[in-house]
């Protein structure tokens, strides 16, 4: 059995900032708002380690690549 999938609407500036997330650190909006929502419920172990391993890797991507701009 998959996953179960959950709808949700959220305004549309949210989206926008999901959508350049996403596209600048080049992950998935599945896997930021599952970790965003764990965060929130301060239950993040329940993340998968690969999951969180792909988000770490992304964020410090991300650091790299403002550190070199400036």
């Amino acid at each position: 059995m998959g996953k179960p999938q959950i709808a949700v609407r959220i305004p549309p500036p949210l989206l926008a900032e999901l959508n350049q997330y996403v596209e600048r650190v080049g992950t998935s909006k599945t896997d930021v708002i599952v970790s965003a929502i764990a965060a929130y419920l301060g239950c993040a172990e329940t993340v998968p380690l690969s999951q969180r391993m792909a988000e770490l890797e992304s964020k410090v991507a991300e650091l790299e690549s403002l550190v070199k701009t400036n």
